[in-house]
C-alpha cells in the first residue's frame, strides 16, 4: 500500500470516526456540521475518484485503489476551504439577512469553487448527465428574462442566485446534505460493519440449505442471496460484482444460459435496493418529502418486494423447467439449516435491534447508531465471526467510499433543487405533464414512469428519483394520488433504470462476468423485470398494496390475491412458457388477465382468475398427457 493510499485511508478513518462521534454527543447546528460534511465529501471524493473514469454510484468495485494525481490534491484541499470558511465567519453567516445582505468578495470566491467542485465530483460519479441538467437550470434560472416565448421568466440575479444555494440551509448545505450525514451514512455504515462480521457468510449458507433438494437450485440461490445482499449494501451493480462472481458461473454450471443468468443476477441485484435496511438512500428521500418515518417507508415497500421477489424466483422456475435442469445437490460440506443458524445465529442481532428500535418509535438514525456499534461485540460471541483492526478498518473505508459518491450525488440533486425552487418551473412542467396525458391517469403514470427511467440511464437511483420527484409527484397527485404513494411509485420506476436497455448498467455488469452479449442479456433482463415496471401502476390504482391493513384484512386480503394472479400471468407470459411454450390462445388469455392491473374491480379481479387459471390448467394437462404423472416439480 502506497503513501498516497495509506494517507487517503487515515483520512477516511478520521471522517468515519468524527461522524460516529457526532450520532454519539448530538448533531451541532445545521450551518455548522453540514459545511464539514460537504467539505470532507469533496476531499474524499476527488481522493477516491478518478478523472478519466467515470462510474455511477453502483459501481463500488474498482480493480485498484485509485492513486490521486497532483491535481487531485489541489482540488481536494480547495474542498475544505468551504467549511474553513463558514465556521471561521460562522457569526456573520448565520446572523445575515439572506438576499438583503450583500455577498462579500469571500462569499462569491468560495461559493462558486465549492460548487464548482461539487458539479466535477458529480461529473467523475455518474457522467455528465447531472452535470449537464444542472448547469441547464443554473443557466435557465439566471438567463430567464431574455428567454424567447414561454420559456420567458423574471429569473434571479447573480448575488440572490449564489445567496440562496451556497449561504442558505438550501442548495448545497440543505436537507439532502444533512439526511447524507446522518441517517443515510448510518445505514450504509450498519451493513458495512454487518458484512464485515461474516453477515454474508450466514446469508449464504441459509440460502444454499434453503435450496438444496430444489429443481434449478443454483438461480434461486442468485435470486435470494443478491436480492438480500442488495438489501445490505444499497447499491446494484457493486452487488453484480460482489455475488454475481459466484452465483453466474454456478448458473452456467447447472445449465442455465449465459444471458438468463446474467439477467438474474442484474434484476435481483437491483431490486434488492427496496429491501430494509439500506433501501439504496433514496427510501429515506421518500420519508423525507413525504413527512413519514423511515419505517412507514419500510413496512410499505415490504409487500411490492415479496411481488419482486416472488416474480424472479417464479421466472427461474419457469427456466429450469424450460432447459430441463434438474435438483439442486450442492457440492463440498452438506450443512442444514439448523447447523447454520447454530453457528451464526447472533449475527442476526444487530437486524433484531434495528428493527426494535424502530418499532419502539426510536429516530431511525439512532436505532442504525446502535444497531451499527452493537455489531462489534456481538461479533465477539464467536471466534470465526470476530471483528479485529482489520474488520474494524475494511467496514469503515467501505462506508466512505459508499457515503463519498452517495453524499455528493445528494448534495449536487440539492442544489439542482434549491435552483429550481427559485424558478416555479416544477409547477409549470406538472401543468405540461398533466396537459399530455390528457386528463387521464394511465398515460400520466407511463410519461412520468418513462421520464423517471430515461433519467436513471444517466445517473444513479438517487438522482433519477430526486429530479423526476421535482416534476412527476406533483402531476401524480393532480389525479388525486397520495402524497406518499406518488413519491413511492417514482422511487419504483427508478430502480427499473439500471435493468432498462439501451443503458442497464447493472445487466452490462453481470454480462461482463457471464461472458455473453449485453444486447441479449439486457433483452432478457427487460422480460425477467418486467414485474418491476407493472406494480408501479398497480399501486397508482391500488395504493392497499403499500399497507394491506389499512381498508381491513377481508380487502387487503382480496387485493393481495389480485396482484398475486397478475404476476403469476404476467412472468408466464413473459416465459412464453409454464410447462411447455404456450400457444396464441393462451398467450391472449393471459394479455386478458392483465386488465386486472389497470382496472381494479371485482370483474375484472375474477376475469384475469379463470384466465391465469385457465392457462395454467391447460398447461398441466397437456403436460400430463406428454409426460404421464410425472410432471416439473414445485418451485
Amino acid at each position: 500500500m502506497s503513501v498516497s493510499v495509506r494517507s487517503v485511508t487515515a483520512v477516511m478513518l478520521v471522517v468515519a470516526i468524527y461522524h460516529f462521534y457526532i450520532a454519539l454527543t448530538g448533531v451541532p447546528e445545521p450551518m455548522m456540521v453540514r459545511p464539514i460534511h460537504v467539505s470532507a465529501l469533496i476531499f474524499l471524493g476527488f481522493l477516491l475518484l478518478p478523472f478519466r473514469t467515470p462510474k455511477t454510484v453502483e459501481d463500488g468495485a474498482e480493480e485498484a485503489p485509485h492513486i490521486p494525481h497532483w491535481f487531485d490534491w489541489v482540488l481536494a484541499i480547495l474542498g475544505l476551504v468551504s467549511a474553513v470558511y463558514i465556521l471561521n465567519d460562522y457569526e456573520r453567516i448565520t446572523l445575515r439577512l439572506a438576499y438583503l445582505d450583500p455577498l462579500t468578495t469571500g462569499d462569491w470566491i468560495v461559493g462558486v469553487v465549492t460548487i464548482g467542485l461539487i458539479i466535477e465530483l458529480a461529473r467523475r460519479i455518474v457522467g455528465l448527465v447531472l452535470p449537464i441538467i444542472i448547469v441547464a437550470f443554473g443557466a435557465f434560472t439566471l438567463l430567464g428574462s431574455y428567454l424567447p416565448g414561454v420559456l420567458r421568466h423574471q429569473g434571479a440575479g447573480a448575488e440572490k442566485f449564489l445567496d440562496h444555494i451556497f449561504l442558505t440551509s438550501t442548495g448545497v448545505y440543505g436537507s439532502l446534505a444533512s439526511l447524507s450525514l446522518s441517517i443515510v451514512f448510518m445505514f450504509i455504515a450498519f451493513g458495512a460493519f454487518l458484512q464485515a462480521a461474516g453477515g454474508e457468510r450466514l446469508l449464504s449458507q441459509i440460502i444454499v440449505s434453503m435450496t438444496r433438494g430444489r429443481k434449478g437450485g443454483p438461480g434461486k440461490a442468485a435470486v435470494i442471496a443478491s436480492v438480500i445482499f442488495g438489501a445490505l449494501t444499497g447499491s446494484g451493480a457493486a452487488n453484480v460484482y460482489a455475488t454475481g462472481a459466484v452465483t453466474i458461473p454456478l448458473m452456467k454450471r447447472a445449465g442455465y444460459r449465459r444471458e438468463f443468468a446474467a439477467a438474474t443476477e442484474a434484476c435481483a441485484s437491483q431490486l434488492g435496493q427496496l429491501l430494509p435496511p439500506v433501501m439504496g438512500a433514496a427510501a429515506f428521500i421518500v420519508a423525507e418529502f413525504s413527512r413519514v418515518s423511515y419505517a412507514y417507508v419500510a413496512v410499505a415497500a415490504l409487500v411490492p418486494s415479496f411481488f419482486y421477489v416472488f416474480a424472479l424466483y417464479f421466472a427461474v422456475h419457469i427456466e429450469s423447467n424450460k432447459a430441463g435442469i434438474g435438483v439442486y445437490e450442492p457440492e463440498g460440506e452438506q450443512i442444514s439449516l439448523g447447523e447454520v443458524l447454530s453457528r451464526y445465529w447472533h449475527l442476526a442481532l444487530p437486524l433484531v435491534i434495528l428493527i426494535v428500535l424502530l418499532v419502539m418509535r426510536y429516530t431511525p438514525y439512532f436505532a442504525a447508531t446502535v444497531a451499527t456499534l452493537s455489531v462489534i461485540p456481538i461479533s465477539w460471541l464467536r471466534r470465526e465471526t470476530r471483528m479485529g483492526i482489520r474488520e474494524l478498518v475494511d467496514a469503515t473505508v467501505s462506508t466512505m467510499k459508499r457515503i463519498v459518491s452517495i453524499g455528493i450525488v445528494l448534495v449536487c440533486a440539492g442544489i439542482g433543487i434549491a435552483i429550481l425552487e427559485m424558478t416555479g418551473v416544477p409547477y409549470q412542467i406538472t401543468g405540461l405533464l398533466v396537459d399530455l396525458s390528457g386528463g387521464y391517469m394511465f398515460p400520466a403514470l407511463l410519461i412520468v414512469g418513462a421520464m423517471t427511467i430515461v433519467l436513471g440511464f444517466g445517473m444513479p437511483v438517487t438522482g433519477a428519483f430526486l429530479i423526476a420527484s421535482l416534476f412527476g409527484a406533483t402531476a401524480l397527485m393532480e389525479f388525486g394520488i397520495d402524497p406518499f404513494v406518488a413519491y413511492m411509485i417514482i422511487f419504483l420506476f427508478a430502480l427499473t433504470a439500471n435493468i432498462t436497455p439501451p443503458v442497464c448498467v447493472a445487466t452490462f455488469a453481470a454480462a461482463s462476468i457471464a461472458g455473453c452479449s449485453f444486447t441479449r442479456a439486457g433483452m432478457r433482463g427487460l422480460r425477467l423485470g418486467m414485474p418491476a415496471y407493472v406494480i408501479p401502476i398497480v399501486i397508482a390504482y391500488n395504493p392497499t398494496l403499500l399497507n394491506l391493513g389499512e381498508h381491513g384484512f377481508w380487502f387487503g386480503l382480496q387485493v393481495f390475491i389480485s396482484t398475486t394472479v397478475a404476476v403469476i400471468g404476467l412472468v408466464v407470459l413473459m416465459s412464453d412458457w409454464f410447462l411447455h411454450r404456450l400457444n396464441m390462445v393462451q398467450r391472449a388469455l393471459l394479455g386478458v388477465s392483465l386488465l386486472a392491473i389497470v382496472m381494479p374491480m371485482p370483474w375484472t379481479d375474477v376475469l384475469a382468475a379463470l384466465a391465469v387459471g385457465l392457462v395454467l390448467s391447460w398447461q398441466w394437462y397437456d403436460a400430463r398427457k406428454v409426460h404421464g404423472s410425472s410432471v416439473n416439480g414445485s418451485p
